[in-house]
């Protein structure tokens, strides 16, 4: 069992070497000069100065023989006719300037041949069967071959070398004639299998309805850097069997755009446009582009150009239903909206996008089918924050090399997110924490690429590095993030769990730190609040018992005005006798003086505070009668402090409080306040005998009037 073991592992690990060996190219034996892979089958002489005179004999089970870049002139007529088996021959860039007949004998095998980059002066009397012997030929490459004959004009590949090849189905061609109007010949519409047409170098300022006319059977045509100018309606052959067409690196204004699209109005089967730096002037609108509505077109190319604005017109901002792949990359878009919910792939990249997309988004679709996203340098410093929505196929987005300083766009709808590229931007963090729950979800699939930004190393930003550590499996190139501290320090940030740890130890004692200074100073603030409450305490009462009795305490008050009582009496239960039997006959029979006494007047039912704000209140004055139970008793106080407040806040000033010292009263028994009014203010004392009482009651009485 053991020896069986070490058996099939030898032979596990022997076969891919095996198979190795059979792909590597290798010296051939027949020529050292050439390289062999595949069995022999293959052979690369590419660039080794091979001439007419040193040309190798290939063995006869060649497939595939490759002798670009040498300084092959003619080639002998016998080079080639035992390579019976040979499918695809590659001369290109030789110096190859004549073909002599018989040169391509035996090749009836033969697929593909390319002469491309040669000196074939078609103006020389080259046989016109030389490709008679080519039956199977279904490729063949002509283009860049003797540009300008002797007179200075531009030559094209001539039609009656193609007579014979009626299995031919791609073609490779110069064409064109700066001075005369140019079209393929009647001998190509004998080519029934032709359906591929590549222009590799011409001069077509113009191209008419009859360029094409004897090519009615392309499916597949490549018209690049020709030069064209001019693009006129019906040009393209039978516009209904075109799948392909590239016309990149010509020169169309916006009413060439227009004729090439009318071009394609009716054509059912185009699949791929190419219009790769085709209209170097500055285009704002894209209406063309609504002729492509009734196409089946799969892929849109329109990428290094001068578009501004794409928008589509106001009744049709849908792009053609069946369009997968948008490539509107590097112009200088400042505004992009179409409906597109059946597009797959979208690039935008090298635009000027930044302000369009901070708040608006590049589609309507309420959900969209796109699986990639490319808006990278497009100056974006801030997206909106539904630009993603109804992406729930999106795999890839690239948003590198703009100026994004946070993440602070709706993720959530990214579920089939894998690849998200923000390098190259200003990012030190994402703060939001939605879109890092989001993130964490993807966590098993998603890559994200955070290099080039320079990351934020502080408290502050701690929530995200630790977040960043627990998923950092997520992070790509990890290598290339850097992170700047508080101190300006900026360190590659190779090993984010000990910056963590670092960073965690500052921070806690940073947060202690903080923590101590807010108690500190909601302390401060409670005690200076509290000392504030107390000191104007009796005011505060006055205004909230004034304010709620309705009464308006900013008003002055004056002495003209009439009272409901001449005087309010402010006295302890123990001095009700000297009120009831002496107070009230001495001061409001004899004088008929209207006096508030609060077990007589104030209203039952109602708040003893009530009372008393509205009793001082009404009356001109407020009489003390000072005694060791009136200092002992809470209303007593309450009633001086508020008759106090009156006088302050509703009388400007004006005095309102008369003391009468019943008893003898040390200045040590005296509360603060009430000594400073006895300092400043008239007081009296009660003389108790009968001749100071005359005397005592007449002072009261002037007081009072």
């Amino acid at each position: 069992m053991k020896v069986l073991t070490v058996y099939i592992t030898f032979i596990i690990c022997i076969i891919p070497v095996v198979i190795t060996e059979v792909h590597l190219e290798d010296v051939c034996k027949f020529d050292q000069r050439c390289k062999c892979s595949n069995l022999d089958t293959t052979v690369y002489c590419n660039k080794q100065n091979i001439n007419d005179s040193n040309i190798p004999h290939f063995p006869k089970e060649v497939h595939k023989l490759f002798m670009r870049f040498n300084k092959v002139m003619i080639i002998p007529s016998t080079t080639f006719n035992h390579l019976d088996t040979l499918n695809e021959l590659d001369l290109s860039w030789n110096q190859l300037s004549y073909i002599e007949e018989g040169t391509f004998n035996g090749l009836s095998s033969l697929k593909t041949l390319s002469v491309e980059g040669n000196y074939l002066n078609y103006r020389l009397k080259i046989p016109h069967n030389i490709f008679k012997p080519l039956v199977s030929l279904t490729h063949l490459n002509v283009a860049r071959n003797l540009l300008f004959g002797t007179d200075k004009i531009f030559h094209t590949f001539p039609s009656v070398f193609i007579k014979p090849l009626h299995t031919l189905q791609f073609i490779e061609v110069d064409a064109g004639n700066r001075f005369l109007l140019f079209r393929f010949s009647n001998r190509y519409k004998l080519l029934r299998n032709l359906t591929k047409l590549k222009i590799n170098f011409c001069l077509l300022p113009s191209v008419t309805n009859l360029t094409f006319l004897n090519l009615p059977y392309l499916e597949h045509i490549e018209i690049k850097n020709c030069q064209i100018e001019k693009f006129e309606v019906g040009t393209l052959p039978n516009s209904k069997n075109l799948k392909y067409l590239d016309i990149s690196h010509n020169r169309f204004d916006n009413d060439n755009m227009l004729s090439l699209m009318q071009n394609l109005l009716f054509n059912d089967e185009l699949k791929v446009l190419k219009m790769t730096n085709c209209c170097p002037l500055a285009f704002k609108y894209m209406y063309t582009f609504i002729f492509l509505n009734n196409t089946k077109i799969e892929e849109l190319y329109v990428n290094n150009n001068s578009f501004v604005e794409a928008s589509g017109d106001d009744n049709n901002t849908m792009l053609p239903s069946t369009l997968k792949v948008f490539d509107f990359s590097n112009n200088i878009l400042g505004k992009f909206f179409y409906r597109m919910p059946n597009l797959l792939k979208l690039n935008l990249r090298n635009n000027s996008l930044g302000t369009y997309l901070s708040s608006e988004r590049y589609t309507s679709s309420l959900k969209t089918k796109l699986m990639e996203v490319d808006l990278s340098h497009n100056l974006i410093y801030h997206l909106s924050y539904s630009i993603f929505q109804g992406h729930l196929k999106t795999v890839k987005i690239n948003l590198s090399h703009n100026k994004l300083t946070d993440v602070t766009f709706n993720l959530s709808d990214l579920i089939s997110l894998k690849e998200f590229d923000l390098s190259w931007n200003n990012i030190g963090g994402i703060s939001s924490q939605a879109s890092l729950n989001t993130l964490h979800k993807l966590s098993k699939q998603l890559k994200i690429d955070l290099s080039n930004n320079l990351l934020n190393c502080s408290c502050k930003n701690l929530y995200f590095l630790q977040w960043m550590n627990v998923n950092v499996y997520m992070f790509i190139f990890k290598h290339k993030y850097t992170c700047r501290f508080d101190n300006n320090d900026v360190v590659n940030l190779t090993n984010v769990n000990d910056f963590v740890k670092q960073l965690e130890k500052e921070c806690s004692s940073h947060t202690t730190l903080i923590i101590c200074l807010t108690i500190g100073i909601v302390a401060v603030i409670i005690i200076i609040c509290a000392g504030l409450i107390f000191r104007f305490r009796w005011k505060l009462r006055y205004l909230y018992y004034m304010t709620r009795h309705k009464y308006n305490v900013f008003k002055n008050i004056q002495s003209s005005e009439t009272y409901k009582y001449d005087a309010f009496i402010s006295y302890a239960n123990e001095e009700t006798d000297f009120v009831v039997k002496e107070m009230i006959p001495n001061l409001e029979c004899d004088d008929n003086m209207k006096l508030c006494v609060h077990q007589r007047d104030f209203l039952p039912g109602q708040e003893i505070t009530h009372n008393i704000t509205n009793g001082i209140h009404q009356s001109r004055k407020t009489i003390c009668i000072l005694t060791r139970s009136f200092l002992d008793s809470y209303y007593c106080m309450f009633e001086f402090n508020m008759a106090r407040m009156e006088s302050i806040y509703s009388r400007n000033g004006q005095n309102i409080l008369f003391l009468v010292f019943y008893e003898q009263l040390r200045p040590k028994d005296l509360p603060l306040v009430i000594l400073e009014l006895v300092q400043k203010q008239s007081y009296i004392e009660y003389p108790n005998d009968e001749q100071g009482n005359v005397v005592f009651w007449e002072k009261i009485k002037d007081a009072i009037v």
